[in-house]
């Protein structure tokens, strides 16, 4: 549990700073972008101005040869006529050939909009009507391309690097934020192991004493008798839960490791099934199983075999008399099996499937003399997830319970 509340602690912390990453990353490619476009637009009114005014006045531009002032982006302007001639009236775009000038006037030419881009010769345009004819000025926008390619890679490696050193701060404060956590967990934990051992004690010299009084004492009246059962039967009671209580001890602790071999599934189930069959059948309920024969998992055999007990001793409780109880199990697939525990009875309100996983949790708040106490599901959880399975529960008014587990074919 502990471990899994790190593991979403970092995970969200992860989230976070990755998204705020995200978001400072695009802001600022998106504004270096628009800022770049911005800079090429003025360069390319700059450019038209010129010839405009150059035009007009029958004067030399006032940029003779070259871009506007405070300007590194290589321009070219372009006099297009009516009868489709042009006339390179400034080139300082050298890449571009004879060969590619005619199509690019093309491009510029038969495009709706007068400022836009040719993407096949990194080319941006702004074109414009003066005294009957056409000019279109053009800026190179492979060096906007390079700035752009250089900001990502370097806001890549700047985010990578931020990450990872995030990601290990984030672990030590995983450590930090949990820790009075796991110190109230563990003293939890203790306190029920302590307990439990504490009380097995006292409670087998309890249950001795009751069976030799009933064995012994043959002038016993009824009532005697009964008094006797009753604590015979409170005392298994107890002794059942003491036993749960030290299973999740156990288990929260790593106290006692799983042993996985590889193990014939079908032979435990049909030994649960073959053991509980008299039991459903003395309580007036209907049973039928079917269990695919030699079906072999990696698992412990006890954790397994006490996981199939779990999940039969729960159809039987709450099952009605003349209630149906199926079991089922296959493999469905190569890599999984799957077994399926299936009970009529009172369905399972959607908003709690997942809560009966969680101790001590019942459905029904008033059934306290059933016999349970709410910690069977639970350990049936971490039998599954030692095996790195999944256990889950559906429901419906119609059909009853039904308790699926899926477990691994071979060790993960």
């Amino acid at each position: 549990m502990i471990k899994a509340l790190r593991t979403k602690f970092v995970a969200m912390m992860m989230s976070v700073v990755t998204l705020i990453l995200l978001a400072i990353f695009l802001t600022m490619l998106i504004t270096t972008q628009k800022d770049i476009e911005r800079n090429s637009m003025m360069v390319l009114q700059q450019s038209l101005d010129d010839r405009a005014l150059s035009q007009i006045s029958g004067m030399p531009p006032q940029t003779p040869g070259g871009p506007p002032p405070n300007s590194r982006m290589p321009t070219m302007v372009i006099e297009a006529s009516e009868d489709g001639t042009y006339r390179v009236l400034l080139n300082r775009i050298y890449n571009i050939g004879e060969s590619d000038l005619a199509s690019i006037v093309a491009l510029a030419l038969s495009n709706e909009e007068t400022f836009g881009t040719i993407k096949s010769h990194d080319l941006r345009y702004l074109r414009r009507e003066i005294n009957g004819t056409t000019l279109i000025a053009f800026a190179d926008t492979s060096m906007e391309t390079a700035i752009l390619r250089n900001l990502v890679v370097t806001s890549l490696s700047i985010g990578a690097g931020a990450l990872l050193a995030f990601f290990v701060l984030s672990i030590l404060l995983a450590r930090w934020a949990v820790g009075p956590v796991e110190r109230a967990w563990e003293s939890q934990r203790q306190f029920i192991a302590d307990a439990s051992h504490e009380l097995r004690t006292p409670l087998t010299v309890i249950l001795s004493n009751a069976e030799m009084l009933d064995s012994e004492d043959a002038d016993k009246d009824d009532k005697q008798s009964e008094r006797i059962e009753n604590i015979k039967a409170e005392g298994l009671r107890m002794k059942r839960l003491i036993e749960s209580m030290l299973s999740l001890a156990r288990s929260d602790h790593a106290e006692a490791p799983f042993h996985l071999i590889p193990v014939c599934l079908s032979d435990i189930v049909m030994d649960s099934v073959l053991l509980f069959e008299s039991t459903i059948y003395d309580e007036g309920k209907t049973f039928e199983y079917k269990v695919k024969d030699n079906i072999v998992v990696h698992g412990d055999p006890e954790k397994l075999r006490q996981l199939v007990d779990i999940l039969l001793e729960n159809a039987i409780k709450y099952t009605p008399k003349g209630g149906l109880i199926s079991v089922d199990l296959d493999d469905p697939s190569k890599k999984s099996v799957l077994l399926s525990v299936a009970n009529e009875g009172q369905p399972i309100p959607a908003d709690e499937l997942d809560d009966i996983f969680q101790r001590f949790y019942r459905v029904d708040k008033s059934r306290q003399s059933d016999g349970g106490f709410g910690l069977g599901l639970s350990i049936a959880q971490n039998i599954v997830s030692a095996h790195k399975g999944k256990i889950w529960a559906e429901s419906d008014p119609h059909k009853g319970n039904v308790f699926y587990v899926s477990l691994p074919v071979s060790p993960k």
